[in-house]
């Protein structure tokens, strides 16, 4: 038989031991094992997701590839068509990559779709402009059916992407919270972001350009230069949506290597060993680079120029 005054003494005890998974009911080895659980779920189910919009993308692809007229009896048709189809799974891989990202950014950062849905909207509006426009920069024979189809369907597989730039674009606007050393792990996780989103893009722009290579000199009469003007248009239209989150990320990166890491207090002695440290900080971060450079390591630039030599080749298969 225990005593009031000491039942009211060990309860306190008691319940400081007991975790709120005990509490509730549920195990503390069961309650320790539902978060991983929980993380394996999401990651088996965004892998599936994945897929399932490459699957869809692909499907897409050959059935504007099938439904493009004069097709029929020709076999540089079929370049075309696995062109197509490979862009639309690329355009499938780039939503899901995208999405992905976008996901592992709100971790972390908390961003509202709706605060970068004017970034997003600017970026669809640049593109189907630049495509409204072809009739008037290449005359009629410039923009078909097929072409209007395909940049559709690269333009929904990049949103997310552009979606994501535009968080990365509003992070790196302000204060970053944090001891400097949590301030460059989120310099460098977001220096990774960018550079993996546009070499997704860049992969986008490559394809783009082929399949337009490949539809010339068969079917509608669409001149090789439509090649050239469809790869710089993607790559505008990538630009649009990299150079913000790029430059202010670089700008962002750049007072963080001011602030904390200056020049003007070392010793004489130290000074070369110090600035080698900032310029090895710097590679690091990218304020080495500019933006010009990036697109070009991502292939947005250069791979018009070089898909445009393998269009007066295409045709000749």
């Amino acid at each position: 038989m225990v005593s009031p005054v000491v039942a009211d003494a060990v309860a306190p005890v008691v319940a400081g031991m007991v975790s709120p998974a005990v509490a509730d009911g549920v195990s503390p080895v069961v309650a320790d094992a539902v978060s991983p659980a929980v993380a394996d779920a999401e990651q088996t189910v965004a892998g599936e997701l994945r897929l399932l919009a490459m699957l869809l993308g692909a499907v897409l692809g050959t059935f504007v590839a099938w439904t493009s007229p004069g097709h029929q009896g020709e076999p540089r048709w079929v370049l075309f068509a696995v062109l197509a189809a490979v862009l639309g799974a690329a355009s499938g891989e780039a939503f899901g990559f995208g999405a992905a990202r976008w996901r592992d950014l709100g971790t972390v950062h908390r961003v509202r779709l709706y605060q970068v849905l004017h970034l997003v909207l600017a970026s669809v509006a640049v593109a189907v402009g630049l495509v409204a426009a072809t009739p008037y920069v290449l005359g009629e024979q410039g923009l078909t059916g097929r072409g209007v189809a395909l940049s559709a369907i690269a333009i929904c597989g990049a949103l997310p992407s552009a979606a994501t730039l535009g968080a990365v674009h509003r992070v790196a606007r302000r204060l970053l919270a944090g001891t400097p050393g949590e301030q460059l792990n989120t310099l460098l996780s977001l220096r990774r972001l960018v550079s993996r989103l546009l070499n997704q893009l860049g992969l986008l722009v490559l394809l783009v350009t082929l399949v337009n290579g490949a539809a010339t000199g068969w079917g509608a009469d669409l001149p090789k230069v439509a090649v050239l003007f469809s790869g710089a248009v993607a790559s505008f239209v990538v630009g649009v949506m990299y150079v913000p989150a790029s430059t202010t990320l670089r700008r962002r990166s750049a007072l963080f290597v001011d602030r904390y890491f200056p020049l003007s207090a070392v010793d004489l002695s130290q000074l070369v060993s110090a600035a080698d440290d900032r310029a090895k900080l710097e590679k690091l971060l990218g304020i080495d680079q500019t933006t010009f450079g990036e697109l070009r390591t991502g292939l947005v630039i250069v791979s018009p120029f070089v898909v445009s030599a393998l269009a007066a080749v295409i045709p000749k298969f």
